[in-house]
């Protein structure tokens, strides 16, 4: 007997909700992700395995999160421990539909981290932080990483007050939203922030395309994204990186789609819906995604060194690249902000939207208030992400962004394909699928869904376990003290032959991490003659540490390592190594007890979770049984 569910929360609009879903995709991996995996896996020829990825991942989740989303609204369940119970009728199939609430929690516990960035880095372009003043440079690269506790040293930031700050506000943000409701809060943030969002982009594609010539030119950039290189097409890698950006862009598995569509009435159409969600997360991942940062590099930096930008990774595009172009153009105040704000508005609509499953889980099944609920998740979310910020640097953020936002979209959405399209049964999902539909869905999609999509996934699962490395190892850190004093760069300039002496000196570094079990660091003061080389004048540090690896293997590995000192790059101006006396920083973490924290608190949202469904059904088949009706 189908429960009463008008009392839930509905859409204020139609357009509301579009917005809102396509809040729930357009993300930092629009903007930031795609560019960088289009750039390095292929270019024109990535866009191959994209749209297949497209069409068999994308395109068939998004309709089978927006029917199971609807069908177990109509029974006044969003979330998928009751979708799944509906779907299902078996009493394990509540415990599964746990991962529809632990995952989205875990991620929100570091994506708003990310968010956290993205405002404070607005605030230090609105405010000029990161540009150069008499008697202080800034290096980008260190001021993120001391921005976010990655370092031992403070030359732009004491500690961590700043990312804390920003981390609260941002979270404060959050559960306001949620705390307002679906049309109040949710609906509401995505009709302000998606038209600012693409009148932003729209702002900086732009300026970029007025930027003239520099070093290169916007074109550069466009051709070094879209030119193909068919020879990658023959790489696995390559296929399981266009899969994964489809999961992460689209936001598939986080339960969230799910939600939103459960607030939907029964004939409310969720075929065109579903699609037009998609099409829109596409249109600004494909069109803006390609139009800001790579070809702004290429003009401000030349085409040589768009490969390196781009392979640099997806937060040193967004927060060390574009703002050294920023801050060496007229207007950085403006514009810096604008393109932080960006990036804001995009994380915040999507990490409401993976929190809301969540709250609604409080609402529907344990039937507490909206005000209560959320405020019971600002808890469990503030309290959750202590940890992602005290041990970023040991690893704790990677390793739930690997777990939450990557390996557990595949295996929710494995699981959901396989409950639509084999144990629910694709004859009654098709129909679920068509009820009030204004479109018809291609019937190619039928097999698609049945047949391609679940075993695609499950071969995608089984490559993700086979290249990962889950054994933690430790992590050597290096860093030059007082760095806003210098006015050139350190850098890197490791060749290929040397590798293999590198890894065996930092094996036995390592070694000595594990054995005592503790972070070993030293301090070194160095030299740098101008002509390329460096003399290491002092080194002093743990016993532990020195005993394997002393002042002369400190200086060989620097020496292997190519660090030197030079002028700062100005485009494509070559650099020559220049004299200097420095103080280096040398620490070597021991990462194995925080990355086995960062599991714990993941298991143990899922076995909390699971303690309450049981608790939520168990009452509820108990006050069932005394009234005679259905649990």
């Amino acid at each position: 007997m189908a429960e009463n569910s008008a009392s839930r929360e509905q859409w204020g609009s139609r357009i509301g909700l579009i917005l809102a879903a396509a809040g729930n995709a357009i993300g930092i991996g629009n903007l930031l992700r795609f560019p960088g995996q289009a750039a390095n896996n292929g270019g024109g020829a990535f866009m191959i395995p994209y749209f297949v990825s497209l069409l068999v991942f994308g395109i068939p989740m998004m309709w089978i999160a927006w029917t199971i989303g609807r069908y177990g609204g109509r029974y006044g369940h969003g979330t998928l421990p009751g979708q799944f119970d509906k779907m299902w009728r078996k009493p394990f199939a509540k415990y599964i539909g746990v991962i529809g609430l632990a995952l989205p929690l875990i991620f929100c516990l570091y994506y708003t981290y990310i968010e956290a960035w993205c405002l404070g880095y607005s605030w230090f372009s609105l405010t000029g932080n990161y540009v150069d003043s008499p008697g202080r440079v800034v290096d980008l690269s260190v001021y993120l990483q001391e921005f976010l506790g990655d370092l031992p040293t403070h030359a732009y930031f004491p500690g961590l007050t700043a990312a804390f700050t920003f981390l609260l506000i941002t979270l404060a943000l959050n559960i306001f939203i949620l705390y307002r409701g679906v049309a109040g809060g949710i609906e509401l943030l995505a009709k302000i922030a998606m038209p600012l969002l693409v009148l932003f982009c729209i702002i900086l594609s732009v300026r970029v395309f007025t930027l003239g010539q520099i070093n290169g030119t916007v074109w550069d950039g466009l051709s070094f994204l879209y030119t193909p290189d068919f020879s990658r097409l023959g790489d696995p890698l390559v296929w399981m990186a266009a899969a994964g950006q489809i999961f992460f862009t689209l936001s598939i598995g986080f339960g969230s789609l799910e939600c939103y569509a459960s607030y939907l009435s029964d004939n409310d159409d969720i075929a065109l819906t579903g699609l037009t969600t998609a099409s829109a997360n596409e249109f600004v991942e494909v069109i803006f995604g390609s139009m800001i940062a790579i070809p702004a590099a290429a003009v401000f930096f030349g085409a040589d060194r768009v490969k390196e930008i781009a392979g640099s990774g997806t937060f040193n595009i967004g927060m060390i690249s574009m703002p050294e172009i920023l801050r060496s153009l007229p207007g950085v105040e403006f514009f810096g902000t604008i393109w932080f704000l960006l990036l804001f508005f995009a994380a915040f609509t999507s990490s409401v939207a993976v929190a809301q499953p969540v709250v609604a889980f409080f609402q529907d099944e344990a039937k507490l208030s909206r005000k209560t609920s959320a405020m019971l998740i600002g808890i469990f979310w503030l309290l959750g992400t202590i940890p992602v910020i005290w041990f970023k640097k040991y690893g704790v953020f990677d390793e739930m962004d690997f777990w939450a936002g990557t390996v557990g979209l595949v295996v929710c959405a494995a699981i959901e394909v396989i409950l639509f399209a084999w144990i629910f049964g694709m004859g009654p999902s098709w129909e679920e699928l068509h009820r009030g539909a204004e479109i018809k869905v291609p019937r190619v999609f039928y097999y698609v869904i049945k047949y391609v999509t679940p075993f695609a996934l499950i071969g995608v699962l089984i490559g993700f376990f086979y290249s990962a490395n889950l054994t933690p190892t430790p992590k050597i850190n290096l860093a030059v003290t007082d760095r806003h004093t210098f006015t050139g760069e350190f850098v890197n300039q490791t060749g290929p032959q040397a590798a293999a002496e590198i890894d065996r000196l930092e094996a036995a570094v390592k070694a000595a991490v594990t054995e005592t079990g503790r972070d070993l660091s030293a301090w070194a003061e160095i030299e740098f003659d101008g002509a390329g080389g460096r003399t290491v004048t002092t080194f002093q540090g743990d016993p532990a540490l020195q005993r394997v690896f002393n002042q002369d293997q400190f200086a060989r590995w620097l020496e292997l390592k190519g660090f030197t000192y030079q002028q700062k790059r100005d485009g494509q101006a070559a650099s020559a190594p220049i004299s200097a006396k420095a103080t280096l920083m040398f620490e070597v973490l021991n990462t194995g007890p925080f990355i086995w924290l960062a599991r714990i608190i993941m298991i143990a949202f899922f076995i909390v979770f699971g303690v309450i469904v049981h608790a939520i059904w168990q009452a509820r088949s108990a006050e069932a049984a005394q009234t005679g009706g259905t649990a």
